[in-house]
Order: C-alpha cells, then sequence, then structure tokens
C-alpha cells in the first residue's frame, strides 16, 4: 500500500513537472496585448477610479441636479400654460425645483460615475475625466 508521503512526493514531482509545460499558455500574449498597454494600466485605472470619485461625488450629482431642477420646472410651467412664461415658471420654481434638484442628483451621482470611470481611463488625469461637461469638439 502507498503511503501518504509517497503520494505527496509524487504529487508535487508531477506539479513540478507540468507547471512549465502550462506557462506558455498562460503567459501574456505579447503580440496582442504590447508592453506599453500592460505598462500604462495601472496608471489608467487609477485615473479612472480618481474620475469616477470625482465625478460621480461632486461633478455629476449637481450638473444632474441643475439641469433635472430646470427641466422638471419648465415641465410644470407648460401644465400651468406656458412653459417660459414668467409667471408659470416663477409658480413651478419652489414645487419642482427641489423635486428635481434631489431626483437630478441621484442620477447624477451614477451617470457622473461612469463618466468620469469612461473617460479616466481613456484620458487619465486629463480636466475631462473630472467633469461631466463633454470636450468642445465631441458636442
Amino acid at each position: 500500500m502507498l503511503s501518504f508521503k509517497r503520494i505527496l512526493c509524487s504529487t508535487i514531482v508531477v506539479s513540478g513537472l507540468i507547471s512549465p509545460a502550462l506557462s506558455p499558455a498562460l503567459a501574456l500574449d505579447y503580440e496582442a496585448k504590447p508592453v506599453n498597454a500592460v505598462i500604462s494600466a495601472p496608471f489608467k485605472a487609477v485615473g479612472a477610479l480618481s474620475g469616477m470619485a470625482t465625478c460621480g461625488l461632486f461633478s455629476g450629482p449637481v450638473d444632474g441636479g441643475f439641469h433635472q431642477a430646470k427641466k422638471s420646472t419648465s415641465k410644470l410651467a407648460g401644465a400651468f400654460g406656458d412653459e417660459n412664461g414668467k409667471p408659470e415658471v416663477l409658480a413651478a420654481a419652489p414645487i419642482m425645483g427641489p423635486v428635481g434638484l434631489a431626483v437630478g442628483g441621484v442620477k447624477g451621482v451614477f451617470k457622473g460615475a461612469v463618466h468620469g470611470a469612461k473617460k479616466g481611463w481613456e484620458k487619465p488625469f486629463s480636466r475631462w475625466s473630472f467633469v461631466t461637461a463633454e470636450e468642445e469638439g465631441k458636442k
């Protein structure tokens, strides 16, 4: 009967012989992924995380809250009669302004985080990875 030590030694020897044979299959494919991409990946990851945090916590909620409050106020003012009329907007602003600000702020957290992660990966630490506005040439 085989002893435990003998089985353990056989397992170690077999795994030591098989692992070098598998290493080329597990290695990075340098033709598909250039070395530059592998080296810049940590820098891009930190840029994406910092852009996601900044846009998700600051820029996105402010931008989303402002735009949603403006849209909600003009929608209720349109229901009152004229969405561009001053009396209708003044009547709708105290009602829908805070609601739109809260809803847009919550939606802006998620939209800002996604925007910051995308732009932070494409252009790490650029100003476009920290604000939710689009670049001038891409509007």
